[in-house]
């Protein structure tokens, strides 16, 4: 089980701490979107509402530095800027496409996200998730919009602690709001300068 601390501060950009299911842990910060939820928590809470084990959150426990693929990206560019996150990338492009939707905004409807998103399986080559349904649609709209609530409770300085089994995503789900059992440690040597930084993913 992965234990995942998205730390917010006022001020400075926000930060992730990661226990991995093994054990290591690792961090990264990124540009705050001040009370809005931070894009890589969008990723976990749709990863784990449809399934995907193959999409940001199992890479990171797998192993993945996040902060140093985003400096090889900035690096490279390119269409192959990401290729360190693994050759076979479609539940990550599916997992960003997810994250992309506005799942907040008052008049978003099922039918166009839903229509679209299919789509992207197909060009994917990926089977359409059985739980992509307008009931889990409200359900992960529901659980965002009760995260973002904590979080912009977290003034000046709080945490969001989730839990998290890439091995079964979907049960995660729905305990994402009540406290991991221990926050996700601090690295070892970390003092906000010395760990690489970087948003995730690749878009």
């Amino acid at each position: 089980m992965m234990s995942i601390s998205f730390v917010r501060t006022q001020g400075s950009p926000d930060r992730v701490y990661v226990r991995r299911s093994t054990g290591g842990e690792t961090s990264w910060s990124f540009p705050t979107y001040g009370d809005e939820l931070p894009h890589d928590l969008v990723h976990l809470v749709v990863e784990a509402a449809f399934g995907l084990k193959r999409g940001l959150w199992a890479r990171v426990d797998e192993g993945v530095d996040i902060a140093r693929i985003n400096e090889q990206a900035n690096r490279m560019g390119g269409p192959n800027k990401y290729a360190a996150l693994g050759e076979d990338q479609r539940e990550l492009y599916l997992s960003e496409g997810l994250a992309a939707v506005p799942w907040l905004h008052p008049e978003l409807a099922d039918g166009d996200p839903l229509r679209a998103l299919r789509e992207a399986c197909a060009r994917l080559d990926l089977a359409v998730p059985e739980s992509l349904t307008p009931a889990r649609m409200d359900e992960v709209r529901a659980k965002l919009a009760a995260l973002r609530e904590r979080w912009r409770a977290l003034v000046p300085k709080g945490a969001l602690v989730l839990a998290f089994d890439p091995a079964q995503p979907g049960p995660s789900f729905s305990k994402f709001g009540e406290p991991a059992e221990e926050p996700a440690a601090k690295p070892k040597g970390d003092a906000r300068g010395r760990q690489r930084s970087g948003s995730s993913s690749a878009r």
